[in-house]
């Protein structure tokens, strides 16, 4: 969970310094603030006393909603860690993108895939937007409703082609952005979204179940020159499936990461019980 991390960019600690606290017991925000001397054990007392003061400052932020302070203080390739605790799961953006080919400036946008687990996915879509769909600009308006944004390999794709979509309304993302593609790889799992699925059990569709992105582009293409609605339609079908996929995907990587991440070195300990006991003995 959230409260259990102590990896902020700011006045926060090393991979090996978290382990260590979560070993000697210090496996909360909570435990950190009434027993900062544990800390210091670990750290040394002024590190320990920087520490309580980024937790304080993360605790209001948190109070707040102040998703700019996450994403100034949380370290990029640690914000999987805000899945749970930071914020609830229809706050999430599963944000996907379908493009012209792979070089933003260059290429372009051709649908955007929003979906937030309830109940399924929004397009938005260049040029003309069937029923039911938006057009590709409208994406700026609705992802001010969120507080995390959540993408496979948006890092490096989907976010910098959006950025310079909208680059003459001057947009930017200022919500922190869980790339799912670091802690996936980080997991063991292999190969693109689609492969990964499969190994943690997602099935898609039959109509989808193999498509890949290079057939994304096709479609488009068959879209725009022959006003084929059949292939406009697979192509928003399986940019949703791409959005609402991230939600089970998300919950599988989340999942096993933390196992291995902190499950495995954190050591829960009642210091009001030992400390309790250590004062009838020598109070």
């Amino acid at each position: 969970m959230l409260t259990r991390s102590f990896c902020f960019t700011n006045r926060g600690v090393a991979e090996d310094q978290e382990r260590a606290l979560w070993g000697r017991g210090v496996t909360t925000w909570d435990v950190l603030t009434k027993y900062p001397e544990e800390a210091g054990a670990v750290l040394g007392a002024s590190r320990a006393g920087k520490l309580v003061e980024v937790v304080t400052d993360a605790r209001h932020a948190l109070s707040k909603g102040d998703a700019a302070w996450f994403k100034a203080n949380w370290p990029e390739k640690e914000v999987w860690r805000l899945w749970q605790g930071y914020c609830t799961p229809a706050q999430r953006a599963l944000v996907d993108i379908e493009t012209t080919g792979l070089t933003p400036g260059v290429d372009q946008i051709t649908v955007i895939g929003l979906a937030d687990g309830v109940p399924s996915a929004r397009v938005f879509v260049a040029g003309r937007p069937q029923a039911g769909d938006e057009v590709l600009d409208k994406f700026r308006e609705a992802i001010k409703a969120y507080k995390l944004i959540v993408t496979y390999n948006g890092a490096g794709f989907d976010l910098p082609f959006i950025e310079r979509q909208f680059k003459d309304q001057a947009f930017r993302f200022d919500l922190p952005h869980a790339d799912l593609m670091f802690p996936a790889r980080a997991m063991g799992l292999q190969g693109g979204l689609k492969d990964m699925e499969k190994q943690v059990g997602i099935v898609r569709s039959g109509e989808i179940k193999d498509m890949r992105g290079d057939e994304a582009i096709r479609l488009w293409g068959q879209w725009k020159n022959g006003s084929d609605l059949a292939a406009y339609r697979k192509l928003t079908t399986y940019c949703k499936a791409d959005c609402e996929n991230l939600q089970d995907f998300g919950d599988a990587v989340y999942k096993a990461r933390w196992a291995k991440v902190h499950t495995t070195f954190a050591r829960e300990i009642d210091f009001a019980a030992v400390k309790g006991h250590q004062l009838s003995l020598f109070g």
